[in-house]
């Protein structure tokens, strides 16, 4: 960590928590796609440990494909090339992102139903009249923060 014109920066490097590669998006709160060095938290069943950000399995290689389709490529593999170096690599075309929480959906001919981690259900419920305002459910945490 540094101060960088009076702010605290997670310098770059194999314990940065946003991992090798962020995804920067178009939103107001600051919400990135990211890779991790925590890659292990992909094989659990309950991964809902992060600040708002959302951990992307194998970042690097969705971001080799995005910098191939939109010809960048070499500088993206340039940027890889100074892995204790901030880089930023630019897309030419924008890729929109669509965010979907789900606690019930269709997988495989068969209806799923998920944990309501965020408690967000108890919401849509109220608003159709289903149900009288409800306490918020909390969010599920087993272990520690881990960072972004």
């Amino acid at each position: 960590m540094e101060w960088r014109d009076g702010r605290l920066v997670q310098l770059p490097g194999p314990k940065n928590s946003l991992g090798d590669v962020k995804f920067d998006m178009r939103n107001d709160n600051a919400i990135y796609l990211h890779d991790t060095p925590a890659k292990a938290l992909f094989g659990m069943p309950e991964r809902h440990r992060s600040h708002g950000c959302v951990r992307v399995q194998d970042a690097l290689g969705f971001a080799l494909l995005l910098a191939h389709d939109d010809g960048i490529l070499i500088p993206f593999q340039e940027a890889l090339m100074r892995p204790d170096e901030e880089g930023f690599v630019k897309l030419n075309k924008e890729v929109p992102v669509r965010l979907m929480y789900r606690t019930a959906f269709f997988d495989d001919g068969q209806i799923r139903i998920a944990d309501d981690t965020y408690g967000w259900d108890d919401d849509v419920a109220y608003a159709l009249g289903y149900v009288r305002r409800p306490p918020r459910a909390k969010v599920k945490q087993e272990g520690g923060d881990v960072g972004p």
